[in-house]
């Protein structure tokens, strides 16, 4: 989850031994994940999203109130809706969300094209260029202080957004860049985020770099939807022009401003997928500084695929996409005020024999007491269906006085599953203790539907400052039901019987498992770029089956040498599920099958029947 940095020393004295500085607990990446969302647009709920967002440890809003909403006429403004704007400024603000204003659209009476229909009337450029300089003074000059990120339009090299000429967006952009800075030098000046539908050399992008354009910003910005091999070739397209103008871009970070997915209403369990794909891809890359999610909060514009790319319903209510958006790198403590609900690691208090006093970045257990924990059914629950059977928990505690601390997790062999005690050495200093954890259930079988706790000895209180729980991070897998559970890896699934790609649910020695028969069938397995790709060589394929008959079951991967090189498991006939297990080092995992798949599984060719329980690739 994402916490909020603080930036003040807290003290503790505990058993007469000064402690170290606190710092508030912080989840790694709070700074690097944020989200978009159009705030401006509510008139009545803004502020309950915005205490919400708070809630849930975002630091960072993208939002776009348009010139022509706040400056209605020339030198004309409207009051009512600049005061919801400063209102909703400070609001963010004064919680610690950083906000980055896209400068946008032309005004209407300020449009070199007068006449025209909205929205397009505001997609072209200012017949005026200082109408535009005088807006960008007035509103950085408002918001001076405040607001120190400011991105110049918004998918300017798309016609939907921008529909003058490249050299016209130029222009613009220098314009705001004098105009930012001559407000304050410290402000951050982000190029439009490019849409790209078209990428690479010799594109839009390239010949707006060609006019000089790479002195008026100090941060790139592009969009990126689509598969995970797309975000791949934008991410590369992108470098190509960054490397060819390397004198004014190489030194300068990449943010990525809109990215997201459109569950149509219905696909959540994608949604929050995607979300893991996208932050395993982008951390990859270490000059992509920064990810913004689009959007929030689902919308309400009568367009199914834009109103749902929301973390939040309409409503509000937390959909499955924002626990893993705020677990993306692990679910974490947080010890201030907790809303549940905006939480996907939650200290829970509600059990008699919990005895723990919150001091924002710490907490402290009495003697013989406990501290609860539970995580969000949502992220995990059960091993998600055997899914994600291994954890980690990382648990920092004060090594101050004496004494033990121990934890117990829901486990498969029992709800208290003990670790061994970790005795305090009095160092003075913070230690973290990591577990990992082979065999957990997380079922919510402790008191008050818990799923860990730690319990701090007779030896006086104990001091913690953060804990932490990650799902196992090396692996992508499959495991196949009507509707498959899966993370980081899709199979390609075909409806029509007549396909190579299609597959039948079956029940077969007690197990639900996908079942294909005849020589022309395949199951296509899809692994995320973000896990594997280009350079990723050695994997780890593993197959659970179902070992009837004595015939041969055919894997197929994309080899740096082949498309389709084989691999195959010898069945024996002992009607039990087996697993087999492939190491292999030629992996070039590059969406070159049928259905841009990286493996495919099939019968050999010998015409008999095969079932699968599970896939995995492990790195």
């Amino acid at each position: 989850m994402f916490l909020r940095k603080i930036g003040i020393f807290l003290m503790i004295c505990l058993v007469g031994i000064i402690g170290l500085p606190l710092n508030q607990a912080n989840a790694i990446d709070a700074d690097y994940f944020g989200v978009n969302d159009p705030l401006q647009r509510y008139t009545t709920d803004y502020t309950t999203e915005i205490n919400q967002i708070a809630d849930s440890q975002i630091q960072w809003i993208r939002i776009s109130p348009e010139w022509g909403r706040i400056e209605t006429a020339k030198g004309v403004y409207d009051t009512a809706y600049l005061n919801h704007l400063d209102n909703m400024v400070n609001q963010l603000t004064a919680k610690g969300v950083h906000i980055v204003w896209i400068l946008c659209y032309t005004a209407p009476w300020a449009s070199s094209m007068p006449g025209l229909p909205s929205p397009d009337i505001a997609r072209y450029k200012p017949a005026n260029w200082a109408d535009w300089e005088s807006f960008v003074n007035f509103i950085t000059t408002r918001y001076q202080g405040e607001i120190n990120y400011w991105e110049v339009w918004n998918e300017q090299d798309s016609s939907a957004f921008w529909k003058s000429s490249i050299d016209d967006y130029n222009t613009l952009l220098q314009k705001a860049y004098n105009g930012v800075k001559a407000t304050d030098s410290s402000n951050t000046v982000l190029m439009g985020g490019l849409a790209l539908s078209s990428y690479g050399l010799g594109t839009w992008f390239d010949t707006l770099m060609s006019k000089g354009a790479g002195n008026y910003f100090d941060i790139i910005n592009y969009h990126a939807y689509g598969s995970s091999p797309l975000l791949v070739s934008k991410y590369n397209g992108m470098m190509d022009i960054v490397n060819k103008y390397s004198a004014t871009l190489g030194s300068k970070p990449i943010w990525i401003t809109e990215t997201g997915y459109s569950s149509m209403g219905t696909n959540e369990y994608q949604k929050a997928d995607y979300a893991d794909q996208v932050y395993a891809m982008n951390k990859r890359w270490p000059n992509v500084a920064k990810v913004f999610w689009y959007n929030y909060r689902d919308t309400d514009t009568s367009n199914v695929k834009e109103d749902n790319f929301g973390l939040v319903a309409k409503d509000l209510s937390p959909l499955k996409a924002l626990y893993h958006f705020q677990a993306l790198n692990g679910a974490e403590s947080f010890f201030g005020a907790q809303v549940e609900s905006a939480l996907t690691l939650f200290m829970n208090t509600s059990p008699a024999d919990s005895g723990v006093t919150s001091y924002g970045s710490y907490i402290q257990i009495s003697s013989n007491k406990y501290a609860y924990f539970r995580l969000n059914d949502q992220w995990l629950y059960d091993t998600n269906e055997g899914l994600d059977t291994t954890a980690t928990i990382e648990v920092t505690y004060l090594d101050s006085g004496s004494g033990s601390w121990q934890l117990q997790y829901d486990g498969q062999g029992g709800a208290y599953t003990t670790m061994a005690k970790v005795y305090i050495g009095n160092t003075g200093g913070w230690k973290t203790q990591t577990y990992t954890l082979n065999d957990i259930k997380f079922a919510n079988r402790q008191n008050s539907y818990s799923d860990f706790r730690i319990y701090a000895d007779n030896n006086g209180m104990k001091s913690f400052s953060k804990v932490t729980v990650k799902k196992q991070s090396n692996h992508a897998k499959i495991i196949f039901k009507n509707v498959n559970n899966y993370t980081l890896m899709e199979q390609f699934q075909s409806s029509d019987p007549t396909k190579e790609s299609y597959t039948t649910v079956e029940t077969i020695g007690g197990v639900e498992a996908r079942k294909i028969s005849g020589d022309n069938k395949y199951f296509y397995f899809q692994v995320s770029d973000g896990f594997a790709r280009t350079g990723d060589t050695q994997l780890t394929i593993k197959v659970s089956y179902y070992d009837s008959g004595t015939d041969n079951i055919l894997i197929q991967y994309n080899a740096l040498n082949a498309v389709y090189k084989p691999l195959q498991i010898v069945k024996t006939g002992s009607n039990t599920w087996k697993e087999a297990a492939f190491t292999i080092t030629d992996a070039n995992f590059r969406n070159l099958q049928n259905n841009a798949s990286d493996f495919r599984i099939g019968n050999y060719y010998d015409g008999s029947v095969e079932y699968i329980r599970s896939v995995e690739v492990l790195k």
